[in-house]
């Protein structure tokens, strides 16, 4: 095997993916990949087209069960529970989303759980949030609920739970209520969700997303954190905020843009009390404004007021860069388990259709490419959208085609979201590079020291 190419780990006989590059994949022992195996990528997910649940051992796929509860960006938040062979895998549960425990060596299903999980402790306490929504306000949600908060644009009843798998003791860890109104500014917008959790590596805080779209019809991110036990509820950041990962257990690493004149506009009270006339040419400036310079809707690298920052996580926090001018376009970052100086990222797709993967040590500020990978050019299957997008809020379908949101929640929609595994020798990845959708992965021993 040459350790300066990538190799694939699934075979190819049928589509198989991971989803997103905040989970570690493989188990404890290193031997089992987490995956799911589908047969038809060209249209979004749908409960009449379930998934395969198992895992990968010697190229072999071992299927445990089936799920509705996925999406192509971050699966089903299928997972390893801390040192043990139990994978936990989102599913429908009666009449909401839940999740299901699998004992990969008996091969058996062990659980059924009445909340689903985003990400979950070692000792088993997982934290989940309401797919429904994220589905209905154009997020990484699931299709087949409907939203029942849907009506309240920031529910007190709805937000992050937290749920004990082994003795399902539950609770509401904090509401988008409480979050939407935690150092709101006064142009707050409608539709709040929260999205994005992720665990700090001592699993003692949980950092996430918190949106909602704004009158000028776009849409607002603010970085957050938060206690495991709903301690410290802090807000590190505002602005046109991405893809982030801890660095460490106190500084968070996210792409965006914060505090430019654009944000300032949208917040302030002048703009929010303008008359609908002015109101709809002044949507029409911050779109444009939005949308200079950004290819592919994502921010590029012609827009320098876009970075990879670092925030503390403080009530005060500060902020520095992360890897200015050394990285300067967005991506999906994981930073290495057992060496928090190295990164690995992607790139989205360049003008000629190649997403980059590449390694990034932090204290030499080097980047190191690693392989470039094409995306393909089959179109998703148009008549198999309209049945899929039914819960989606009018809102979020008259700001994209029927083509875009066919394609990107379809399975020919495929980052490489890298991921590493436990002892930070190995990233895995997904393509679609070989015109069927694989999961592979690159031999990083001879990098990181």
């Amino acid at each position: 095997m040459d350790s300066r190419t990538a190799f694939r780990l699934t075979n190819n006989d049928s589509n198989y993916f991971f989803g997103f590059h905040d989970l570690v994949a493989w188990n404890n022992a290193g031997d089992k990949l987490a995956a799911l195996k589908v047969d038809d990528i060209y249209s979004p997910p749908y409960p009449s087209q379930p998934c395969d649940v198992g895992f990968v051992k010697d190229t072999v796929f071992t299927k445990l069960g089936t799920t509705i509860a996925y999406n192509y960006p971050q699966g089903a938040r299928q997972q390893w529970i801390g040192k043990t062979n139990l994978l936990i895998v989102n599913d429908q549960v009666g009449d909401k989303w839940g999740s299901k425990i699998y004992d990969t060596d008996q091969l058996i299903q062990t659980a059924t759980l009445n909340f689903p999980t985003h990400v979950i402790t070692d000792d088993g306490w997982a934290f989940g949030i309401d797919y429904a929504r994220l589905h209905r306000v154009g997020g990484y949600g699931y299709t087949g609920l409907k939203d029942k908060s849907s009506k309240n644009n920031a529910p007190a009843d709805n937000g992050i739970f937290k749920h004990n798998v082994y003795t399902k003791e539950n609770t509401l860890l904090v509401s988008i209520e409480t979050v939407a109104n935690f150092q709101a500014n006064v142009n707050a917008g409608k539709h709040h969700y929260i999205t994005h959790l992720l665990l700090n590596p001592a699993q003692n805080r949980v950092a996430f997303l918190h949106r909602c779209k704004l009158s000028d019809g776009g849409e607002t991110t603010r970085l957050m954190t938060i206690g495991i036990e709903g301690n410290d509820l802090r807000v590190l950041a505002s602005g046109f905020l991405s893809h982030f990962d801890w660095k460490d257990d106190t500084h968070l690493v996210i792409w965006g843009r914060t505090g430019t004149g654009i944000e300032a506009l949208r917040n302030s009270l002048l703009f929010r009390m303008m008359p609908t006339g002015v109101m709809s040419l002044a949507k029409k400036v911050v779109k444009s404004l939005l949308n200079k310079n950004r290819g592919a809707g994502q921010a590029g690298p012609k827009d320098p007021s876009f970075n990879w920052l670092i925030f503390s996580d403080e009530d005060k926090p500060h902020q520095s860069f992360l890897a200015k001018e050394v990285i300067t376009e967005d991506g999906h970052p994981m930073f290495c388990p057992t060496n928090r100086d190295w990164m690995i990222c992607d790139t989205y797709p360049n003008e000629n259709d190649l997403r980059t993967l590449f390694l990034f040590q932090y204290s030499k500020q080097k980047r190191i490419d690693l392989g470039t990978y094409k995306m393909i050019k089959d179109k998703p299957d148009i008549k198999e959208v309209g049945h899929t997008l039914e819960d989606v809020d009018n809102t979020v379908l008259k700001s994209f085609s029927v083509e875009n949101m066919a394609f990107f929640r379809s399975g020919l929609h495929c980052d490489l979201h890298p991921r590493w595994n436990r002892d930070g020798t190995l990233v895995g990845f997904d393509s679609i590079h070989e015109g069927i959708r694989q999961i592979y992965a690159f031999d990083v021993k001879q990098y990181i020291k």
